[in-house]
């Protein structure tokens, strides 16, 4: 995920000065009409929104939500900051980062903490963000999905390998087993009862109060 964060914000840094100049304005970083001065005080716009991604992956969660909850409160288009939010946010609440620590779930679905970053990761999910699908399946895989219905289960598994988005980036999928891990836990009928709805599932896109999408 982090080397997906740094092409993607690679991308946005390059196209910035592009967008500017297709809209006929100037690149304030070349600009013969900005002083020398102005030019290195000059900070880039889109800095600050990468903070909290930087922030998580440095692992200083506490300090991340700060940033990445008000970028997740504009709702949709800031599905990557919701799910990064609700990473730090079970983070918080005791979900261990490391892949195949202990932890105790009871204590888990007691935290609040845990229970916002989970209603986070599935609202990105909702809204089609394949990383926030695969972190929905992971918490699957261990009792602590947002429900214990196996053809949600069923619909989330064919959603995540159908991902338009996730086929397109080309992103290579974990060699984990998860997945396969996911079918065996589930019947047959309710593997293909969540595939049927899948193929008419539509994305939903949350929206803070007061705001009509």
């Amino acid at each position: 995920m982090k080397d997906l964060v740094r092409s993607v914000l690679f991308l946005l840094v390059c196209m910035t000065p592009l967008a500017s100049l297709a809209e006929g304005l100037e690149d304030p970083r070349q600009s013969p009409h900005i002083g020398v001065r102005e030019r290195a005080n000059y900070v880039d716009p889109q800095a600050y929104y990468w903070e909290g991604f930087e922030l998580k992956n440095e692992g200083d969660c506490t300090a991340a939500v700060e940033r990445l909850r008000p970028l997740a409160m504009n709702g949709r288009g800031y599905e990557a900051a919701q799910h990064a939010l609700g990473l730090c946010l079970m983070s918080l609440g005791g979900l261990p980062a490391e892949k195949g620590a202990s932890f105790n779930g009871s204590n888990l679905t007691g935290s609040e903490n845990f229970i916002r970053g989970r209603t986070w990761v599935l609202r990105a999910a909702n809204a089609g963000d394949f990383q926030a699908q695969r972190t929905l399946l992971a918490l699957y895989a261990v009792n602590l999905g947002p429900d214990d219905n196996p053809v949600e289960l069923g619909k989330w598994l064919q959603l995540y390998a159908v991902n338009p988005i996730r086929l397109t980036l080309g992103v290579l999928e974990e060699n984990d087993g998860l997945r396969q891990f996911l079918k065996e836990s589930i019947s047959k009928r309710d593997l293909l009862i969540g595939r049927e709805q899948a193929r008419n599932w539509t994305p939903t896109f949350w929206a803070p109060p007061g705001v009509v999408q």
